[in-house]
């Protein structure tokens, strides 16, 4: 009984170290995304208790208030806030290009293609111009924030409004609409950062490993994009392209989820992944994940897919 089995455990092991390697660097990838947004929402919350302050410390008399000088101090409140932001986004866009050339080289080494020693390292010229790039976004949501506070200041210096309705005006604007945009980037551009990483070492990982592909994995969102649910589980070559349905119609070709080359609605949010794949590998989920109960009652998207699917599959037999 022993010889029949231990063949099984030979090929379930490198299986299941595989998997758990990919497990383990995706779940430090939504750990890292979380830890990049709630550092930039506390320095956000810090320069709104701070402009906050300083509004309140006006005058009540509208007319004693003194726009330039006070527009100068909320300035510079939100250039700190937003400089500090854009220097932690920098080293978040580090570590999630680190944590992305480990998806490649940590699981493949556990299954016995040893790659980490053997491969150059990444183009980090690519990095670098990506997070200058993101540092610049964040500046411009504090330089608009900047304009429309300005905005509502100015109907208190002409007595279009309280100085009571515009404070509450800015805390409305630096709670919600500020922190979201700022959010968006962050969590975007990290993750681009992660999947360019990962795409970028899994072709040079291909000249080593023999019909290395790679596979689009769906976020598991409650309410995802249904046209990336649909290409969940899609194969291609390690140097190939994925195509993926635009909403608006026709195909985008994408290298990976991120990609800077395809349209911002198939990017902005996104929560999917590239994994690599090799049609030998023995996985859990070689296809399209199932959908859950909870996604299949909550989403009406999901489940005429989910039907759309077993039609076909019921085609097929």
């Amino acid at each position: 009984m022993p010889s029949k089995t231990k063949p099984a455990q030979q090929t379930e092991r490198p299986a299941r170290a595989f998997e758990e390697a990919v497990s383990r660097h995706l779940q430090e990838r939504a750990r890292l995304l979380l830890s990049a947004q709630g550092q930039v929402l506390e320095l956000l919350v810090s320069a709104r208790a701070k402009i906050v302050e300083t509004l309140t410390g006006q005058p009540s008399d509208f007319q004693q208030w003194q726009l330039t000088r006070l527009l100068g101090q909320i300035n510079d409140v939100l250039d700190g806030a937003m400089g500090q932001a854009g220097a932690l986004f920098a080293l978040r866009m580090s570590d999630a290009w680190k944590l992305g050339e480990d998806l490649i080289d940590k699981p493949l080494t556990a299954i016995g293609h040893s790659i980490e020693m053997v491969l150059p390292q990444l183009d980090m010229g690519v990095l670098k111009q990506m997070q200058a790039f993101g540092s610049l976004r964040l500046k411009d949501v504090g330089r608009e924030a900047s304009a429309k506070i300005g905005q509502q200041l100015g109907m208190v210096t002409i007595g279009g409004q309280s100085p009571f309705e515009a404070i509450k005006e800015v805390q409305k604007l630096l709670a919600s609409d500020s922190p979201r945009r700022a959010t968006a980037i962050v969590v975007t551009e990290v993750s681009r950062a992660f999947a360019l990483a990962s795409n970028e070492r899994l072709e040079q990982a291909a000249d080593i490993v023999p019909e290395l592909g790679k596979q689009w994995r769906r976020s598991g969102k409650l309410h995802s994009r249904w046209n990336h649910d649909l290409v969940d589980g899609q194969v291609v070559g390690a140097k190939d392209q994925f195509s993926v349905p635009n909403p608006g119609g026709g195909i985008d070709k994408m290298k990976c989820p991120h990609d800077p080359n395809a349209p911002i609605e198939q990017v902005i949010h996104c929560g999917c992944v590239m994994l690599p794949w090799k049609k030998t590998w023995k996985v859990k989920t070689p296809g399209a994940l199932p959908f859950s109960e909870k996604e299949l009652t909550m989403d009406g998207r999901k489940a005429a897919l989910e039907q759309a699917r077993k039609r076909t599959e019921g085609r097929q037999e």
